[in-house]
């Protein structure tokens, strides 16, 4: 389940947490999610948060001015797919982020939107194994005046381990 509403259980040894936060600044939202493992993870959920940093690292290396969101997407979900976990992903890679936390740029297949400077949005890919865990990990990224990509996250994107 890619967004879950909370519960009352106790975060225990041996879990995955998946934490999406925000915040806004001079009215402007920011956005990002990591995932955290409670104890040492298994090598089922080490190869899955592989599997999700590298896609998201290709979005990010994929960005800038003149390219469409929708090849963006493709270049992400490409990853996962190739990966066999496909259909565990069953959203899109990313939305924009302004005065709005969810707005334009939607990153999503066939979105013919052409990313241009200014543009700031989450590249946020995840895998999702229902009764066993999931992944996500999601930066935020400008298109800069030059076209190239800025990240804005500075969190490091390295297995946290607690």
């Amino acid at each position: 389940m890619p967004h879950y509403n909370g519960c009352d259980r106790i975060i225990e040894d041996k879990d995955v947490v998946l934490i999406d936060f925000a915040g806004r600044y001079g009215g402007y939202f920011s956005d990002m999610t990591r995932t955290f493992f409670i104890g040492d993870p298994t090598e089922e959920e080490k190869n899955v948060y592989r599997i999700v940093l590298e896609a998201q690292t290709a979005g990010e290396r994929a960005i800038r001015s003149g390219i469409s969101a929708g090849e963006v997407d493709r270049i992400v979900r490409k990853v996962i797919e190739e990966a066999g976990y496909g259909e565990r992903f069953p959203y899109r890679v990313g939305h924009g982020v302004g005065i709005s936390v969810h707005e334009t740029p939607f990153i999503k297949a066939f979105n013919k939107h052409i990313l241009r400077p200014g543009n700031v949005f989450s590249i946020e890919p995840g895998i999702y194994l229902p009764g066993k865990f999931g992944v996500r990990i999601e930066n935020l990224v400008a298109v800069a005046d030059d076209g190239s990509a800025l990240v804005l996250n500075k969190l490091p994107k390295s297995m946290l381990v607690l």
